[in-house]
């Protein structure tokens, strides 16, 4: 009905959601997953505007939605829920994990943040997935146990960081 009002508020409201859950995911399980972030990027870009090729009359028009909303709802909320949904799914339906010792060779501590560089160059290309928080390791040792496991969509997930204070 053209010259009428909307007074649903569902499609703000999701895309509030949108943004919250998506970032928490950035904080937490984006740093797990070892994929590119470059991949990354165009995985959330195809789908924040994969939405915008449906039609408007089919989708947007039977939620209620005016254009601009439509786009924003695709941008806001949809792209970003689903990257972050399928992200979550990788990292909880995994196969079997993969125990590995590897020699510290440095740390680099930033912040809140211990960044373990590896004397093997074990995921080198992602620093995100070797740092911890410094509160949930009181210890630094010169091994750390990093246990990693395929992901459903076949991205390496790090389940676990353990630093071992004993090993020489």
């Amino acid at each position: 009905m053209k010259g009428e009002e909307s007074d649903h508020y569902w499609p703000g409201t999701v895309m509030g959601l949108g943004v919250f859950f998506s970032l928490i995911s950035a904080l937490t399980v984006m740093p797990w997953t070892v994929i590119p972030p470059e991949l990354l990027l165009r995985v959330l870009l195809g789908l924040c505007f994969i939405g915008n090729l449906v039609p408007l009359i089919i989708v947007g028009a039977r939620l209620g939605m005016a254009r601009l909303e439509f786009f924003l709802f695709n941008l806001i909320a949809v792209g970003p829920v689903v990257t972050s949904v399928l992200l979550w799914l990788n990292f909880l339906l995994h196969g079997p994990r993969e125990d590995t010792v590897h020699a510290v060779a440095r740390t680099e501590q930033g912040g809140t943040l211990i960044t373990y560089v590896f004397s093997d160059d074990l995921l080198a290309e992602y620093p995100f997935a070797r740092s911890t928080y410094k509160d949930w390791n009181a210890t630094v040792g010169s091994h750390v146990r990093v246990s990693l496991a395929d992901g459903l969509f076949g991205f390496p997930v790090v389940l676990r960081k353990e630093p071992l204070a004993g090993m020489p």
